[in-house]
C-alpha cells in the first residue's frame, strides 16, 4: 500500500503529480491510500512533505484526457466527499488502462458518481458567487461569513477578486480568504484550531497553494436568458468568454443599480478606472455623468448604470492603457447581457449615451446629431433617448464648446427626468 498526503482539500498540484506517476506506473487503485494534512498543521512554519513517493522530480508525459473528463475532474475535486480522490483516480485508471469510453454516457457507477459530485459543486459554486456578490453589493462591511457545502473557496478566488475590486475577506469553517487589493491570501478557517496563527497569510500561486482548480463556468445563452436575479446574472457574467476581450481585461464590469430602477443609463464600455475598480462610470467620464445627473435632478442611486460592452478594450502606450472603440463582434457578443439586464429591470426609459450604446439597442446605424434629444419607442413598455457619451465632453478642446455641449447633455437628462415624472403621474391616475 502507498500512502499519499495532500496539503489541503483542493491540493490538485500534488494529486495531479501522483496521479500521473501512478497511472503510468500501472498502480492499481486499491493500492493507494489518499489523505489530507490536518488543517492545524497546514499553516505551521515547518516544511511539509507531500505526496507518497521518494522521487517527485521525474518528468512524465501529460495525460491525454478529453475536455469533458477534465471538467468533471476540476469540479468533482472540490466536493466534500472524502473518497473523491480514490474515486477520481480509479476513473482515470480505468480510462487509461481498461479503455473505459465515457463518450456514449455508459451506465457506469464510477462515472455517475463523479458526475453527481461535479453537479453538486457547480450548484454550490453558483450559490457561493451569487451570495458573495449580493453581500458586497448590498453594503457588506468587507467580511463575508459563509458555510459552503463543498470546498469551493480557493477555486473561486479569481472570481471574487474580479467581482469586488475593493479589499474584502471571506470566512468559512475550513478556510479564510482575503483580498488586500494586491494579492489573494489564505489562512486557517474559523473552525480550525491552530497552535500558531500565521502572521502572514499564505499566498496563492506559491507552494502548497499552486495548482488548485479554478472554477470557470462560461455561461450559455440559455443561462443568461434564464438568470432569475441581477446577482445571479452578475455572477455568471464574471466568466463571460463570448468574445476575446476577457483575456486582456482585468474583469467583467457589470451594471449597478436597483432592480426597481425606472431609468437605465447605457454607455459604451468600461474604461481604465472601471476595469481596475470593478464599477461602471467611476472614472473621469463618470464624474461628468454624476455632476450632470445632479444638475438634472436625478439621483444616481435611483438609476441603473451599465455598458453595451462589459470588458475594457484598450491598447498599451508605454505604461498606459488607452481606450479603443469596441468592434461590432464585441457589441454583438455582449448584447445578451444587456438584453438580460433589461428583462430583469424592466426600465421605462433607456438613455443611450454614445453611438455604441445606441447601435446596440436600436440595432441599426445611428448618427447622434440626428437621433438625440427625442423619445424613441423601443418596445411596448419602454422608450429610448439618445444623447452623447460623457467622455465626448472631455475630448472637446475648446472650453466654450465644452460648456455648451455639457449644457445640452444636462438638457437631455432633464428631458429624461420630465418624462419619468409625467409617466409616474399618469400611472397614478
Amino acid at each position: 500500500m502507498t500512502d499519499i498526503l495532500l496539503a489541503h482539500q483542493v491540493d490538485m498540484a500534488t494529486w495531479r503529480r501522483e496521479l500521473r506517476h501512478h497511472v503510468f506506473a500501472g498502480t492499481a487503485p486499491d493500492l493507494l491510500v489518499w489523505s489530507v494534512l490536518p488543517e492545524s498543521a497546514l499553516f505551521q512554519t515547518h516544511p511539509i512533505a507531500l505526496g507518497g513517493r521518494a522521487d517527485t522530480t521525474a518528468q512524465e508525459e501529460p495525460l491525454r484526457l478529453s475536455r469533458r473528463v477534465v471538467e468533471l475532474l476540476l469540479f468533482a475535486f472540490q466536493a466534500s466527499d472524502p473518497q473523491r480522490f480514490s474515486l477520481l483516480y480509479r476513473l482515470i485508471f480505468r480510462i487509461v488502462h481498461e479503455g473505459l469510453d465515457i463518450t456514449p454516457q455508459p451506465d457506469d457507477a464510477d462515472l455517475m458518481q463523479v458526475e453527481a459530485l461535479a453537479d453538486a459543486v457547480k450548484a454550490e459554486t453558483l450559490r457561493f458567487r451569487t451570495e458573495f456578490a449580493a453581500f458586497f453589493r448590498n453594503g457588506g462591511n468587507g467580511v463575508w461569513v459563509d458555510h459552503p457545502a463543498h470546498y469551493v473557496v480557493e477555486a473561486n478566488a479569481t472570481y471574487c477578486r474580479a467581482r469586488v475590486a475593493e479589499a474584502w475577506s471571506v470566512e468559512t469553517p475550513y478556510r479564510r480568504m482575503q483580498w488586500n487589493e494586491r494579492h489573494i491570501l489564505f489562512g486557517p478557517g474559523t473552525g480550525t484550531a491552530t497552535e500558531h496563527q500565521p502572521s502572514l497569510w499564505q499566498l496563492d500561486g506559491q507552494g502548497v497553494w499552486s495548482g488548485y482548480p479554478n472554477s470557470v463556468i462560461p455561461p450559455s445563452h440559455q443561462d443568461v436568458a434564464e438568470a432569475p436575479t441581477l446577482d445571479v446574472l452578475g455572477a455568471e457574467a464574471m466568466n463571460c468568454h463570448a468574445c476575446t476581450l476577457w483575456q486582456p481585461a482585468n474583469r467583467t464590469v457589470f451594471g449597478e443599480g436597483p432592480v426597481s430602477a425606472r431609468i437605465m443609463l447605457v454607455g459604451e464600455q468600461p474604461g481604465d478606472k472601471e476595469d481596475l475598480g470593478g464599477h461602471p462610470f467611476v472614472g473621469p467620464a463618470g464624474q461628468v455623468l454624476d455632476r450632470a445627473l445632479q444638475e438634472a435632478g436625478i439621483e444616481r442611486p435611483d438609476v441603473y448604470v451599465t455598458n453595451a460592452v462589459k470588458h475594457f478594450r484598450f491598447v498599451w502606450r508605454g505604461t498606459r492603457r488607452l481606450h479603443q472603440k469596441p468592434e461590432q463582434e464585441n457589441i454583438d457578443s455582449c448584447r445578451m447581457w444587456l438584453d438580460a439586464e433589461r428583462r430583469l429591470i424592466k426600465p421605462v426609459l433607456i438613455v443611450m449615451m454614445g453611438v455604441t450604446a445606441a447601435q446596440s439597442l436600436l440595432r441599426r446605424p445611428v448618427t447622434i446629431s440626428r437621433e438625440r434629444s427625442r423619445l424613441i419607442p423601443l418596445d411596448r413598455r419602454s422608450q429610448g433617448l439618445v444623447t452623447v457619451h460623457p467622455s465626448y465632453l472631455l475630448r472637446l478642446p475648446n472650453e466654450e464648446d465644452k460648456a455648451r455641449e455639457y449644457q445640452r447633455f444636462v438638457a437631455d437628462l432633464q428631458l429624461a427626468k420630465r418624462f419619468m415624472d409625467e409617466s409616474a403621474v399618469s400611472a397614478e391616475l
